[in-house]
């Protein structure tokens, strides 16, 4: 059965690609199973079920699996649906708590202190540092774009003056020549994410798809996603998928790789969602 909603049927093709190149991908296997359940596609139901069991159990997110295996026993005649429950419950058995040094707060990982304190960053000197990184990157890109000619010069210097003059300060506030294009020249907006996307081979992601919030971050704090626009929007098994809005910042791809500690996949978002999320969720 196919879904009625033309939206709904573009949903479910997108996330049908992002698992063809992304096999095991929680996010797109928690929405087919659920989008495939409305639509009556109980066989391709049953076979993300499948998947999205052995994708929680890599993620040692056991108390989902366990809800995941609940939903596969109904499939008492399956051999592959029930062996992925004889995996989850084997994985439960096995799992057993392990003592971490490690502490999260605002969601940096912090080390204790040889007398046992908890070493905390300065977080309005953090906040300046991530502005300066940000304010130095855009600027660039705005460089960029006047000389490529892919902007008219007024745009282009209002830009630069808007950057120039921002003010950095302990509240940590978007730095992002995409969002300040966008909020004040809306129409070229699509024309500079085609050259930036042309230019990168970054792929574009609908970030409204997602829900943003509920991941465990370790190393990138509430502060840097405001202030760098950097949002972790999904994980496939220990990979982070993070939309950017300036996907010429290499070093902005390097310094979060290095901060979450693991390899991360980035995908460009326009700006307009990328506000809405911050405003929404952070």
């Amino acid at each position: 059965m196919e879904a009625k909603d033309p939206k709904f049927a573009e949903a479910i093709d997108f996330f049908e690609t992002m698992l063809e190149s992304m096999p095991g991908d929680r996010t797109s296997l928690e929405f087919l199973v659920v989008a495939y359940d409305q639509v009556g596609a109980l066989d391709k139901r049953r076979r993300c079920l499948i998947a999205l069991a052995d994708t929680l159990v890599i993620e040692k997110d056991f108390d989902n699996a366990k809800t995941i295996a609940g939903h596969l026993k109904a499939f008492s005649d399956d051999s592959d649906a029930q062996a992925a429950v004889a995996k989850v419950m084997y994985a439960l058995e096995k799992n057993s708590a392990s003592l971490s040094k490690e502490r999260e707060y605002d969601g940096v990982a912090l080390e204790l202190e040889g007398d046992g304190s908890l070493s905390v960053p300065d977080p309005v000197i953090e906040v300046h540092a991530y502005s300066r990184a940000a304010l130095s990157a855009e600027m660039d890109l705005v460089w960029m774009l006047k000389d490529k000619e892919i902007i008219p010069p007024e745009i282009s210097e209002q830009l630069i003056t808007e950057l120039s003059e921002f003010p950095v300060t302990e509240i940590p506030r978007l730095i992002s020549a995409m969002a300040f294009l966008d909020d004040k020249h809306p129409e070229w907006t699509d024309t500079v994410m085609y050259e930036l996307q042309k230019t990168s081979k970054m792929p574009a992601i609908p970030l409204e798809l997602f829900d943003c919030k509920g991941l465990v971050l370790t190393g990138i704090t509430t502060a840097y996603i405001k202030v760098r626009g950097a949002i972790p929007f999904a994980m496939m098994a220990d990979e982070f998928l993070v939309c950017i809005m300036n996907p010429l910042d290499t070093a902005l791809q390097a310094d979060i790789r290095s901060r979450m500690g693991t390899k991360c996949h980035f995908f460009l978002a326009h700006p307009r969602t990328v506000q809405s999320v911050l405003e929404s969720k952070y």
